[in-house]
């Protein structure tokens, strides 16, 4: 069993998938300790190509969904085929620095479980700041985790996931945003003060479709009032 799974999702963004997966085969995390699941969302693309580049490098697997199924599903399905300790997510369009998963996966090791005595000190996830950037990775802006939600980047132990029933498919977006009110409502999370994510900004961001976010941001305010 790794101890660390990556997922990340592709659905119409081949493009970015090659510098997502370099950075992932860049990791000082020993090899052997992780593994990289993709899921090919879209039943138009094919991805075999890119995978085929990094099957050296990484413990990487494709999983074909043969259709759309929708992200939560697809993280769902990385999530029920993993069985690791840790459980990340990536997004393809996405990229981290060299130091991401080590840094990410020792906290948890030494601040969760029942290693743990003092309970105020038990986190159950791990988030880091992240660097915006644009299409061409150049340096926007750096954002605190804690402040600025992101739902990518956030490392979880599989089994505080697998007590939540996973993510929420019912959330086609916002599944992030959803998980992490669950989450919060039972475990802890820790902030790290380092910026290890690269989210990039581009025009095909699932975010710009704003009537999208703004339907499933009101669905979270609704079942937050119903459970008041």
């Amino acid at each position: 069993m790794y101890d660390v799974t990556v997922a990340v999702c592709v659905y119409q963004q081949k493009n970015w998938l090659h510098r997502c997966l370099r950075s992932l085969s860049k990791q000082i995390l020993d090899k052997s300790k992780y593994q990289v699941i993709v899921v090919n969302d879209d039943p138009n693309e094919r991805l075999e190509d890119v995978i085929e580049v990094f099957e050296e490098h990484l413990n990487i697997k494709l999983i074909n969904n043969g259709k759309n199924l929708g992200l939560p599903t697809s993280l769902n399905k990385i999530l029920k085929a993993s069985m690791s300790r840790y459980f990340v997510r990536v997004d393809c369009d996405d990229y981290v620095s060299s130091h991401f998963l080590s840094t990410l996966s020792n906290f948890l090791y030494h601040n969760s479980g029942p290693r743990v005595m003092n309970t105020e000190c038990n986190y159950q996830a791990v988030a880091c700041d992240y660097f915006k950037v644009n299409e061409t990775a150049e340096l926007l802006s750096r954002h605190s985790a804690e402040e600025e939600f992101l739902a990518n980047g956030i490392m979880y132990t599989y089994e505080s996931l697998a007590n939540l029933g996973f993510y929420n498919e019912d959330f086609k977006m916002r599944e992030g945003h959803e998980l992490d009110k669950r989450f919060k409502e039972k475990y802890k999370m820790y902030y790290l003060r380092m910026p290890l994510y690269r989210y990039r900004m581009h025009p095909q961001n699932r975010t710009n479709n704003t009537n999208e976010t703004d339907k499933y941001d009101t669905k979270l305010i609704k079942e937050k009032e119903w459970n008041m």
